[in-house]
């Protein structure tokens, strides 16, 4: 049986966040996680995206090239994304997280973790977070339309957000 994520929103401010990858799918959680004021490590045997490079010489990130996952990176830890090519790594680190109570992401896998990233609509005050159970072009789709939904609205003079 799959699982069922209950929504919920989480303060990240100060976070420890460790990304194992550094392809195009960690590199896209890395610039969400970016926004949320977090502490990122990425572990990586390869660079992937360049844009790891210049996010670290900018401060923004931490990497330890070059490295395999071990278990001791998790200590201090709040939230990990298993983000590599390999899914049985993946399940490993997402089984390993779960078993000490750590969030875990697992960009292979729609149930083999027990914290799914959500496409997020922000407009001044309100935020809408879509989850489309586990499959990520649905939720942006989905997205998309609450986006031009709220942006008819506002041409029409019939919602404004930042009362």
């Amino acid at each position: 049986m799959a699982n069922k994520f209950f929504p919920v929103s989480i303060d990240l401010n100060n976070k420890n966040i460790l990304v194992i990858g550094a392809g195009k799918i960690a590199l896209r959680k890395v610039e969400t996680l970016m926004s949320y004021n977090c502490n990122i490590l990425i572990i990586t045997k390869d660079i992937l995206e360049e844009k790891f490079l210049e996010l670290e010489k900018n401060n923004k990130i931490k990497i330890l090239k070059n490295q395999e996952f071990e278990e001791k990176f998790l200590k201090k830890i709040f939230l990990v994304i298993a983000a590599t090519d390999n899914e049985v790594l993946n399940k490993n680190i997402s089984q390993l997280c779960m078993s000490k109570n750590i969030l875990v992401n697992n960009v292979t896998s729609k149930d083999n973790m027990n914290v799914r990233f959500a496409s997020i609509y922000e407009k001044d005050d309100i935020q809408i977070a879509i989850s489309a159970s586990g499959n990520p072009k649905k939720a942006i789709e989905i997205k998309n339309k609450i986006k031009n939904i709220f942006e008819k609205w506002e041409k029409l003079g019939c919602c404004r957000l930042n009362k």
